[in-house]
């Protein structure tokens, strides 16, 4: 679904002239390995309706911006740097979007101008291990006082059994850059992977949401500590990432020990 609408997206702007690394990357990976499986779980949790009012926090773009197109949901789409939604601002255009649907706003996640109880429903992919320090926490409690009453919260994060923090060499780059793993402490912090402890004390319970499902996810081999088969796909092969994750990823499990290389997590949560 993603995949063919990201595609399509891409293809649109490439022939009016919007030649951009956006609109490249969405004709080359329209949904990389690890999305194919994300969006769709987030999707299916966040069950959006025309009704609803969603705020996406720093996730790739793509499915906010189907959310608005597709399902007919006002969205806003937010990120740390004005960079990764300038494109979407072009793409809301080309496809028609009315303004009032779809909002790209530059926001830092641990301090959101939005009001009290602002959001029906929240998401956000593979984001929150990125910010360094407390950071995670914070946002969660960002996340907590802007989502509405008998709203839901749908999160996805990297896991390990043990927890890490991981380091590079650069600082985050832009696709299609890749960047080298840093020996602890002698790079620049890069994102952490957390243990199920590591979930409830850094995101659930500084939350105080009430916590609605909590699942694993992962791959069906193991190709070594530090490395997953994502990493061994390089850019020019997007064509056949959703194919791969159906051969490699696992389904999701209740507990992480059932997962064969347990490599994420997704948490639901709801406000009371």
């Amino acid at each position: 679904m993603l995949y063919s609408y990201g595609l399509t997206l891409g293809l649109q702007a490439i022939l009016r002239g919007h030649l951009t690394r956006e609109s490249l990357k969405n004709i080359i990976v329209p949904v990389n390995y690890w999305r194919t499986l994300e969006y769709r779980i987030v999707f299916e949790e966040l069950a959006a309706a025309r009704s609803d009012r969603i705020l996406d926090i720093g996730s790739p773009k793509l499915l906010s911006l189907y959310l608005a197109d597709r399902i007919g949901a006002e969205v806003f789409s937010t990120d740390i740097e004005r960079c990764f939604i300038r494109d979407y601002d072009a793409f809301r255009k080309m496809r028609r979007i009315p303004e009032k649907r779809f909002h790209t706003v530059e926001a830092d996640g641990r301090n959101l101008q939005f009001e009290d109880g602002s959001f029906t429903k929240i998401f956000s992919i593979s984001v929150l291990e990125h910010i360094p320090g407390s950071g995670d926490s914070e946002c969660m409690e960002e996340i907590a006082r802007t989502l509405k009453t008998g709203g839901t919260c749908v999160l996805t994060v990297p896991f390990s059994p043990l927890g890490r923090d991981e380091y590079q060499h650069k600082r985050i780059s832009q696709w299609p850059l890749k960047l080298t793993k840093a020996t602890h402490g002698n790079g620049a912090f890069f994102q952490r992977r957390y243990s199920q402890s590591d979930l409830f004390k850094r995101l659930i319970d500084p939350s105080g949401l009430g916590l609605q499902k909590l699942q694993y996810f992962g791959e069906r081999v193991f190709v070594g500590q530090d490395r997953e088969i994502g990493e061994l796909l390089p850019p020019v092969t997007g064509v056949i990432h959703p194919l791969m994750g159906r051969v490699f990823q696992t389904k999701l499990y209740d507990s992480w020990q059932d997962v064969r290389n347990p490599l994420g997590a997704l948490i639901v949560m709801n406000k009371s």
